[in-house]
């Protein structure tokens, strides 16, 4: 599971940076224009998978990070949004470089963000970040194309043939 994992994080990484060299493409105003995304904008969702990412590395590092909202803004400026979700994606390589790959059944035991207590195994809560960050990747690149901008092609079997597999 360790390495299924750690290349989707590299498939993450591929592909956000291929999303944000379509982003590049968009002007300002249309990179934070409400276009009817469940968080507003491009800019409005990228800061969301931020805020998300930051609440699940925390519970697994017991940091906690425990956002205002799903829609808190962490960062204002493009260019540090893409940093830190590059940054964020170093974090959980190491993080899953680093996790005991004997616990992938074991039980995370957190609490959500309404303060309940949950449970869920480790390899379901990688599981979810992994498909959350692709869920949301496909709407940005359909707000990219309604935009009028390039869509990237980042589906996973694109990345696989990147590495010529």
């Amino acid at each position: 599971m360790k390495d299924f994992f750690l290349r989707n994080n590299e498939y993450h990484l591929w592909a956000t940076n291929l999303l944000f060299k379509s982003i590049d493409s968009l002007s300002k105003d249309d990179y934070k224009k409400d276009i009817g995304l469940f968080f507003k904008s491009i800019h409005g969702t990228l800061n969301h998978l931020l805020v998300v990412e930051k609440v699940w590395y925390t519970r697994l590092t017991g940091e906690n990070y425990i956002p205002s909202s799903l829609a808190e803004e962490l960062e204002a400026n493009k260019e540090g949004l893409q940093k830190q979700l590059l940054q964020s994606v170093a974090n959980w390589n190491d993080w899953l470089e680093n996790f005991d790959s004997t616990r992938w059944q074991d039980i995370f035991r957190y609490k959500t963000m309404r303060g309940f207590e949950a449970e869920l195994l480790y390899c379901d809560v990688i599981h979810h970040n992994m498909n959350h960050r692709t869920h949301h990747r496909g709407q940005i690149t359909a707000a990219i194309t309604q935009l009028g901008g390039p869509s990237p092609e980042i589906d996973y079997v694109y990345y696989l043939q990147s590495l010529g597999k």
